[in-house]
């Protein structure tokens, strides 16, 4: 039987494995980085990438899923000519928003850093995100492209190079020059991320080009698909709601996490010691519950594309066939991975990070984890069908209430960075089930819990059971009690899941 290579099933599972291995290089890297700058250097570099993540937002984030969503409508109906304008279109909206905001961040670079991040150790760092965005809009426009038609297999390659680059160049960059003052670590760590982020836009500037050129265009008028005004126009219903919602939401959570050391101090802290407790929490201890996107990231990039492909065709039956599938396939990814941190977070945290305090509060954090990859995919799904201003509207009313509850709780000393894990539950939970309500109806479906999650959750939490009794069994063997205990919770959950389903 030939092998479908556009099928859902392929592309999640050749992103699935890309993902599987970036996370473990990526993860490695973030080990290796917190022991060259120490807490208080990740406290710094975390800084940073707020404002990386609303610069994103402004060019580029909006652009990327109008490039996926219309390359996979229009090629759903064979307007290959019309996909590849919109590429190039979309480059150029790209180009004019990126040096607007270089206009306005370099002068201000100084005032960003002493008064918006709260540290002047920061400036360099921020200047040099610039020529590294230039580099990921591009790489992120010809991927999505890619998404858009299905075809997963140059942005996975690029994907996996792109995580050995940086590890390479920031590592090794930091171990030849050996930087002296934090500030400068932190920008010896960015010129890494820039040169990395070089030869990956190359790679997929060439895959595109080397793809154009094998694919025929279908036509190659003006007259042959919309406008240019018209394109322009469908690109910007997508782009503007999807990249304002994101860019509020960012500058939100730009606020929530640089606002974190400021309270930290209020409650009685000293900077150094507010900085080092948010390098080793944001740092080294949420990192490592971002584990399981490596099933939710790829799932999302496939399936949205997929979604799109149904609406423009207006296949509803296919759409809701689509919808319940993807729910089912993720409770039955998601709970388990997130859930099995629970017991073996701490283990891994502080063996490999060497911090006693790397992996506090991971057991709270797993479970707000499971309704983070929830709220990412529902959001792709409702991108995919159009909705996009419903999942920008949750995601706003989220993080703003999150914004409100850690400036108060984080101050109390009692609280602390507590306040912060319990607020961001809280309000993750929120929005994932909003998402979730949003998308079965727009679908049109009903959705039973004993079908899709109660089987999953209950196999899942007995597994993490599983897990916690044989760390019990093996107390005094610490980091090596981990995988035998892995092994066991798997083994447990495939058994009882398979016997829930029938």
């Amino acid at each position: 039987m030939k092998l479908n290579v556009k099928s859902l099933a392929f592309g999640a599972a050749i992103l699935t494995a890309s993902q599987i291995f970036s996370q473990a290089v990526g993860f490695a890297f973030r080990v290796a980085l917190s022991r060259m700058v120490g807490a208080e250097g990740m406290g710094l570099y975390q800084l940073i990438m707020p404002a990386y993540s609303v610069v994103m937002s402004v060019t580029a984030y909006g652009l990327t899923v109008a490039v996926s969503k219309l390359s996979a409508s229009y090629s759903a109906v064979g307007g290959q000519a019309t996909v590849r304008r919109l590429v190039r279109l979309a480059l150029w909206v790209f180009f004019a928003l990126l040096g607007a905001a270089a206009i306005i961040i370099a002068p201000l670079s100084d005032w960003i850093s002493v008064t918006l991040l709260s540290d002047a150790r920061t400036r360099l760092g921020l200047l040099l995100l610039l020529p590294c965005i230039f580099f990921t809009g591009i790489e992120n426009i010809c991927k999505n492209y890619f998404y858009g038609i299905r075809e997963v297999r140059p942005p996975a390659i690029t994907e996996v190079i792109e995580q050995l680059l940086r590890t390479a160049c920031v590592l090794g960059l930091l171990s030849v020059l050996r930087p002296a003052h934090l500030e400068w670590a932190v920008g010896v760590i960015v010129i890494g991320m820039v040169l990395c982020e070089i030869v990956s836009a190359s790679m997929l500037g060439f895959f595109y080009i080397r793809h154009m050129r094998k694919t025929p265009p279908g036509g190659s008028r003006l007259s042959d698909g919309p406008k240019p005004a018209k394109l322009l126009g469908e690109m910007a219903g997508v782009a503007i709601p999807v990249g304002a919602s994101m860019l509020i939401a960012n500058l939100l959570g730009s606020i929530n996490t640089i606002i974190i050391p400021n309270r930290l101090m209020a409650s009685g802290m000293g900077q150094t010691e507010a900085l080092s407790a948010y390098g080793v929490a944001f740092g080294m201890t949420l990192p490592l519950t971002a584990l399981p996107s490596v099933f939710v990231i790829p799932l999302s990039l496939t399936l949205m594309p997929r979604i799109a492909h149904y609406a423009a065709l207006n296949d509803r039956a296919g759409l809701q066939t689509q919808v319940r599938r993807t729910l089912r396939l993720a409770a039955a990814l998601v709970l388990p991975s997130c859930l099995l941190l629970m017991p073996l977070g701490p283990f891994m945290a502080r063996s490999l990070f060497t911090d006693s305090q790397a992996g506090r509060y991971i057991e709270v954090l797993a479970v707000t984890q499971v309704f983070s990859c929830f709220q990412y995919l529902m959001n792709s799904l409702l991108n995919g069908m159009g909705k996009q201003r419903r999942g920008a509207v949750n995601l706003l009313l989220s993080d703003a209430v999150q914004l409100i509850l850690t400036w108060y709780a984080v101050a109390v000393p009692e609280l602390r960075l507590t306040g912060f894990v319990a607020a961001h539950l809280l309000t993750t939970a929120m929005c994932a089930i909003l998402n979730l309500k949003a998308v079965t109806r727009t679908a049109g479906i009903y959705l039973s819990l004993d079908k899709w999650l109660i089987g999953p959750l209950l196999a899942a939490a007995t597994a993490t059971g599983g897990v916690y009794a044989v760390l019990f069994w093996m107390d005094g063997a610490g980091a090596a009690a981990v995988m035998p205990a892995l092994f066991c919770g798997l083994g447990l959950y495939a058994l009882l899941y398979r016997l829930t389903r029938r």
